[in-house]
């Protein structure tokens, strides 16, 4: 029988342990929290909740406590986490049970922030082995023999540490700052630049941003040593590209990984709303039919996969109505409302084709399901008194 080890490092976690340590104490062999300057009594409250404490003077290098956590480890199996995270509970009774394979393997969990609903793959159980370590200081990966498997679970672990604005902002800093250190001693490591080109392009620094991603390009072997940040670069500097209101450059990079990487569904989704922007209803319609085919296909995205696919829906819906193809458009939204009823856009877009059909019934109860959703929609209350303006021809 396997045996799974939950590695734990904490700094001052005594309002989160009691949300993320204690409810998976059932479902691991054991728990090491390895406190790193606790000022608020984490340390005893860890072991109250029945977790091994270890002490580690903090050294700005999250790979050196993380490291230090595994030395502490006497499980077969390691399950990493942080004092904000949080394992669905339905999935932490799947953690053994997963461990207990033929053979070694790297298994994948999706993490999601809270708020927002972004997520990422990360890879968070896997064989305590001398061999597999974290490195770099901050966005710290895990390191393994590459003949290892690689499998992805269902397990949802849920990121709560950046719920607070200023403390995003201050994580953000501080991760800056580490970053740039790590590069300063790797100055040619595309991974540190990558994530440098990421901070610059979530914090408007598109220049900056631009800088770094031409060097995580030039990468020789890029796409060999990780085809995932290999086409995300690509991506994101048809999005700077298109910030930098290059447009006809964003086009044109869209187009070229579409069709270099063509089951790479999130370059489908912004090629889709690129050309519908441009007018080029038909090419958007067709992009974002591809994403809702294929998924997003990406480890990293920054919004949740929900809030995508609605989008690509009522996007896609409107293309086709532009183009007249009104029954398309009007089956794409019944797909919409089977996912998303209680979206009031969805009933809003339902609503609006109804009306450019001239089935001014259809587009009345659609109302009012909208506004039933929101009652301030001023587009449906608009939409509503043009419809009221119509009432010899309503019900035709």
């Amino acid at each position: 029988m396997q045996t799974l080890s939950l590695c734990m490092i904490a700094k001052d976690e005594v309002r989160n342990l009691p949300r993320s340590l204690a409810p998976l104490m059932p479902y691991v062999d054991e728990a090491v929290v390895v406190d790193t300057g606790s000022t608020d009594g984490t340390p005893e409250l860890a072991e109250s909740l029945g977790a091994r404490v270890s002490h580690f003077a903090w050294t700005s290098d999250f790979s050196a406590a993380r490291n230090f956590s595994l030395e502490m480890a006497m499980g077969d199996w390691v399950l990493w986490l942080d004092g904000d995270n949080r394992v669905a509970e339905e999935d932490a009774a799947l953690l053994k049970s997963l461990v207990q394979r033929p053979g070694d393997a790297i298994l994948w969990a999706t993490e999601i922030l809270e708020p927002g609903g972004g997520s990422l793959l990360q890879k968070r159980l896997f064989p305590r082995h001398p061999e597999i370590r974290f490195r770099y200081r901050v966005h710290e990966q895990l390191y393994h023999p590459p003949a290892l498997a690689q499998v992805v679970t269902p397990v949802r672990i849920y990121h709560w540490g950046y719920e607070d604005r200023g403390l995003r902002q201050a994580k953000a800093r501080r991760n800056l700052a580490y970053l740039l250190a790590d590069l300063r001693e790797r100055p040619d490591d595309f991974y540190l630049r990558y994530h440098l080109t990421r901070h610059h392009f979530f914090a408007g620094e598109l220049q900056e941003a631009w800088v770094q991603l031409q060097a995580v390009l030039a990468s020789p072997n890029l796409t060999a040593q990780n085809p995932e940040i290999a086409r995300h670069a690509r991506l994101l500097a048809a999005l700077i590209r298109d910030r930098l209101n290059d447009l006809a450059g964003a086009l044109r990079q869209f187009r070229e990984l579409v069709v270099e990487c063509p089951k790479y569904g999130l370059a489908w989704y912004y090629l889709g709303l690129t050309c519908f922007r441009q007018n080029d209803f038909s090419t958007a319609a067709l992009a974002l039919g591809q994403f809702l085919e294929l998924g997003c296909g990406h480890f990293f995205l920054d919004q949740p996969v929900e809030k995508l696919n609605l989008t690509a829906l009522l996007t896609r819906a409107q293309a086709l109505g532009r183009l007249g193809r009104y029954r398309e458009a009007a089956d794409v939204l019944v797909e919409a409302r089977r996912l998303y009823p209680k979206q009031e856009g969805v009933w809003l877009e339902t609503a609006a084709l109804a009306r450019t059909c001239l089935d001014y019934s259809s587009a009345r109860r659609a109302l009012a399901a909208c506004l039933n959703l929101r009652p301030q929609s001023r587009r449906a209350q608009a939409l509503l008194q043009e419809m009221e303006g119509l009432d010899g021809h309503l019900g035709n």
